[in-house]
């Protein structure tokens, strides 16, 4: 494995080399300008590029950025003299897969520079044909324009609902700034997405389940961040990574959502195989919902991959279901009733479908759960 280091001064690169003089088949070379570095990364032949404390940052930052974005699937490790919290967040966006400051101990160096080289060689010797890595999950994102309609509820009780059904489930909270899935389901945010966003290229299925928290029921949720102010590092691209690993992971990928349509949003969306739409028995609910049925259809989403839940369908607000119906323009496919059940449930952390399995509104999300099944398996038996 070739190993590259950037720097003005030979000094680091005999630090790499030390520190990976126990590593067999390891190759330490320097250049000593970023022109030169990207110069031989396109030429071939680079496995690792180690970008020095004497190499302005931003400069680096922008190189990797150029190198990512042409294609290249090398490992990169940036050095600097300090590391710091912007750094971190701006190199991870870069595209860079780890960051460990020039000073650090030699077995730390060590640790990162041999992670950061079996991710790469992962990466390398991966195969590009469409389909070597089949997807085996289906997607369903639970989706509202408008908060507080329930969709935490529904996501939460629907994938603890589809692991009753003997299914590997895994639900995500994209509600990147104030997601309640942790809450929902009674689980301590001890991991949370963010440690699989600074994973970066590293990260791969075996690592990304190590930042899941397991539900009793057996869902395994990968939960939002515990600082709104992390939100930022969660892009679009390893959302997409994340997504696109799950799926090979687990038979159901539960999507929770904020009331947007952010980039993160429309990164589960175009994973996603199934959509489910909250609504309510209010005129601003309803309102919402036929902009977000109107923004699914310019997405390609027609009504067959869209379904529309209907919270508090009980209610007695002067609107009757068909009105609501007329009004978004489609079908009411599920009717969620009012039950103190589920506010009680909320609050225990405990998923109505486990704590109250025969009152109304269980029944409807365990029916939500059979159906996605039936129409998966139904899908899956027309294709063969």
């Amino acid at each position: 494995m070739s190993i590259l280091v950037c720097d003005t001064q030979s000094a680091y690169a005999q630090t790499v080399s030390k520190a990976l003089v126990q590593v067999p088949d390891t190759q330490v070379t320097r250049a000593s300008g970023l022109t030169e570095a990207c110069k031989q990364v396109r030429a071939g032949g680079v496995h690792l590029l180690v970008v020095g404390p004497g190499v302005d940052l931003d400069d680096a930052l922008v190189s990797v950025r150029e190198i990512r974005d042409e294609g290249s699937r090398i490992g990169v490790v940036l050095a600097p003299s300090e590391v710091t919290r912007e750094l971190l967040h701006a190199a991870l966006r870069a595209g860079v897969d780890d960051v460990v400051p020039s000073g650090a101990p030699s077995v730390e160096t060590t640790s990162v520079l041999e992670e950061a080289l079996r991710r790469a060689r992962r990466r390398l010797g991966a195969s590009d044909e469409p389909g070597a890595t089949p997807q085996k999950g289906h997607v369903v994102t639970v989706l509202s324009m408008k908060g507080g309609v329930g969709k935490t509820v529904v996501a939460s009780n629907v994938a603890v609902a589809l692991a009753g059904l003997d299914k590997s489930v895994a639900l995500v909270d994209l509600d990147l700034q104030f997601g309640d899935v942790g809450i929902m389901l009674g689980l301590e945010p001890v991991q949370t997405i963010v440690g699989a966003v600074q994973s970066g290229d590293r990260l791969d299925a075996e690592m990304l389940r190590g930042f899941m928290v397991e539900h009793s029921s057996g869902v395994h949720a990968l939960l939002a961040p515990t600082l709104p102010e992390d939100a930022e590092i969660v892009t679009a691209s390893r959302i997409d990574r994340i997504i696109g690993l799950l799926v090979t992971m687990f038979d159901y990928v539960i999507i929770d959502t904020p009331p947007s349509l952010d980039e993160a949003v429309l990164t589960a969306l175009d994973r996603s195989d199934r959509v489910v739409v909250v609504t309510m028995m209010d005129v601003a609910s309803v309102k919402n919902s036929r902009v977000s049925l109107q923004k699914l259809r310019q997405l390609g989403y027609n009504g067959t991959l869209v379904d529309i839940m209907l919270n508090r369908a009980d209610s007695k607000v002067f609107l009757k279901v068909e009105e609501v119906e007329h009004a978004i323009g489609m079908p009411i496919k599920y009717r969620l009733p009012s039950d103190l059940q589920v506010p009680r449930s909320v609050n225990k952390g405990v998923p109505v479908v486990l704590d109250a399995p025969r009152s109304q509104p269980a029944r409807v999300l365990q029916e939500t759960a059979k159906a996605i099944v039936a129409e998966r398996e139904g899908a899956q038996g027309d294709v063969a």
